[in-house]
């Protein structure tokens, strides 16, 4: 394990999102309240790092996971959090992606997807990305998708890029270095405006999409799996 690497990535995603520590306490309550006492499968979508089961894990004794992220040393890091933990006999992680769990895999009782999908270029990608994440969950699973947000073209988003800026600023980073930061990092990530985010998690099959979480660039959404015998599916008025 780079434990170089861990540091850096650990360090800049707290700059980058200042309440990341918070996130992942959110989410644990979330799903909390959504999960019975008993145990509970937690599919985890982008697991490299291992935030997610260091967050939940300890502290949620009855819960399995199974984590899936395209990055193999950021799986390295993922699974020395583990070890170190003890978490090693409740904790599966593949390297890949969601596609590549093995085809008996059951349905997962909740699901989280939290800083990946503005690293996939193509609209139809994300929509796949999330309809499959739906197929792996029980009829009114919650589900947490964070992710960037912001219409380009925006001033709306314009504004919110130059407070993440200033987040860099404030940790110590060169005026010029954010500039570039911001010209030829974020801004190579892929922004879709909130609604459209929304409607893709509609037409993925989820249902009570409400936001959560805002800090900076960056969105939350809970929401439930819509279920074949419309389970979770809200009437329309």
């Amino acid at each position: 394990m780079n434990s170089e690497m861990a540091q850096v990535y650990e360090t800049n995603a707290r700059v980058s999102i200042p309440t990341y520590d918070a996130l992942f306490g959110m989410v644990q309550s979330y799903f909390r309240a959504e999960l019975s006492g008993e145990g509970a499968s937690v599919l985890v979508i982008g697991a490299g790092g291992g935030n997610e089961l260091s967050a939940w894990g300890p502290s949620n004794p009855e819960w399995t996971f199974t984590g899936v992220d395209i990055s193999e040393e950021m799986l390295k890091i993922a699974q020395h959090k583990t070890n170190q933990l003890g978490l090693s006999n409740r904790v599966k992680l593949i390297h890949g992606t969601i596609n590549d769990l093995p085809e008996d895999t059951a349905v997962y009782d909740a699901a989280s997807c939290i800083l990946v999908l503005h690293f996939i270029d193509n609209v139809q990608e994300k929509l796949d990305l999330l309809r499959t994440i739906h197929s792996h969950l029980k009829p009114g699973a919650p589900f947490v998708l964070v992710s960037a947000y912001g219409d380009r073209d925006s001033t709306e988003l314009k504004d919110r890029l130059h407070v993440w800026g200033s987040f860099w600023l404030d940790a110590g980073r060169a005026p010029s270095k954010v500039n570039e930061m911001v010209n030829t990092g974020i801004m190579k990530i892929s922004f879709l405006p909130e609604k459209q985010i929304e409607g893709l998690l509609q037409e993925s099959g989820f249902t009570n999409i409400t936001k959560f979480f805002v800090t900076g660039l960056f969105g939350g959404w809970i929401c439930h799996a819509a279920g074949s015998n419309g389970v979770g599916i809200e009437s329309e008025v």
